[in-house]
């Protein structure tokens, strides 16, 4: 159980959260989207997994709040016991090691860090509405210098993370055994070095929910969110590449490399978040005899920072929206454009993302052209609103 002095560490160390907000006026009001339809729930499935929803059109902040950001695990949540929980970290190290909730609440150098986790099966598709995806602070510890602490052998080339959540892997059944293996992902040693990276035991300046990870999960900014590894209770040094089933066989794409006029098409495994922007709703409000219409959105990913975001009306141009509250490398950023010459009918809207190096969001047909695949979606999102006389 999370005892009463961790928790007030936690509330002190969320007071200094940012809210930065886009909620709306007090005149202001939401138009509702014609593309929601009944497909679209919240608790989108129950169990295995599970998947909870984040609906876009509550974004009112850069900062989702705990029990709306969104969910998806492989199986059950965990119920883990803080007491008897322990973080082991073996494998290609000098020295292995063990630490307990407390010596790692207790650790000094810990750091808070605003990030942003989306699924890599987040899409438009009606049942999702591209709500798997939100935005949190966490607070953790280092993970590269935990790492640094055990003393890396040269003969490490992977970090393993796992979970306490297990499942049957029928790979291996023979005869009457039955063999389960915890969930997992693995990452570069160097990837693993990077100093962004988190063991975090607290979001939004509360100790993590269960349905978040509690005690302690992985925070790698920039990385889809399999990678996130909740509950996680162990990380392994490995020599060799690691071919857990969800990472080896589940989450996969084929991606086109061109080399002058062959395309040559590669199964890769899924990994780091893509250059995306969604709009989250469309409001109006009373202005003289008409109405003044905003729309409101969140843009993040890619290798590059966020530049820009721009916004089209039906067969329009594309024209600029404005960034409101710029996120940094590793969250979202919330932006805004006054729909001003807004037509009464039924109207098509679409955004699209540009990041430092110019790279562009791609169309539905771009990036099929690039990518094969049921996740890593990023294509520009196109709303259906209607706009009333």
């Amino acid at each position: 159980m999370r005892n009463a002095c961790s928790r007030r560490k936690f509330l002190a160390y969320g007071a200094g959260i940012s809210l930065s907000t886009l909620a709306l006026a007090a005149d202001e009001e939401v138009v509702p989207f014609r593309d929601y339809g009944p497909e679209f729930q919240m608790d989108a499935q129950a169990d295995n997994p599970h998947v909870k929803c984040f609906d876009l059109r509550r974004l009112a902040s850069a900062i989702t709040p705990t029990r709306e950001f969104f969910e998806f695990h492989q199986t059950q949540t965990v119920r883990a016991d803080s007491a008897t929980w322990r973080l082991r970290i073996g494998g290609h190290v000098k020295r292995p090691a063990e630490f307990s909730l407390r010596d790692l609440l207790n650790r000094a150098g810990q750091r808070e860090l605003e990030a942003t986790i989306e699924c890599s099966g987040n899409t438009g598709d009606p049942r999702i509405m591209n709500g798997l995806v939100s935005n949190a602070v966490w607070r953790g510890a280092s993970l590269s210098a935990i790492l640094e602490e055990c003393g890396i052998e040269p003969s490490a080339r992977e970090v393993v993370f796992l979970g306490m959540d297990t499942e049957p892997d029928r790979k291996w059944e023979a005869g009457n055994a039955e063999y389960s293996s915890p969930h997992g992902w693995s990452i570069f040693l160097q990837d693993a070095q990077a100093a962004s990276n988190l063991l975090a035991f607290a979001m939004n300046g509360e100790p993590l929910t269960p349905e978040h990870g509690f005690p302690l999960r992985l925070i790698l900014p920039g990385w889809y969110g399999m990678a996130q590894i909740k509950w996680l209770s162990r990380i392994e040094l490995t020599d060799r590449h690691y071919e857990g089933r969800h990472m080896a066989r589940n989450y996969q794409s084929l991606r086109a490399v061109k080399s002058g006029e062959e395309t040559l098409w590669l199964d890769t495994s899924i990994s780091r978040n893509n250059l995306k922007s969604v709009i989250a709703r469309v409001t109006r409000r009373r202005g003289g005899a008409n109405f003044q219409y905003r729309v409101t959105g969140a843009a993040w990913g890619g290798p590059a920072a966020i530049r820009g975001v721009e916004l089209r009306a039906d067969n329009g141009p594309w024209r600029p929206a404005i960034i409101d509250r710029p996120g940094n490398s590793a969250a979202w950023s919330l932006w805004s454009f006054d729909w001003k010459d807004a037509t009464p009918g039924l109207h098509s809207l679409m955004s699209r993302a540009y990041n430092a190096r110019g790279e562009l969001q791609p169309t539905r047909e771009e990036l099929r052209a690039a990518l094969v695949s049921n996740r890593e979606d990023n294509a520009q999102w196109p709303r259906s609103v209607l706009v009333q006389a």
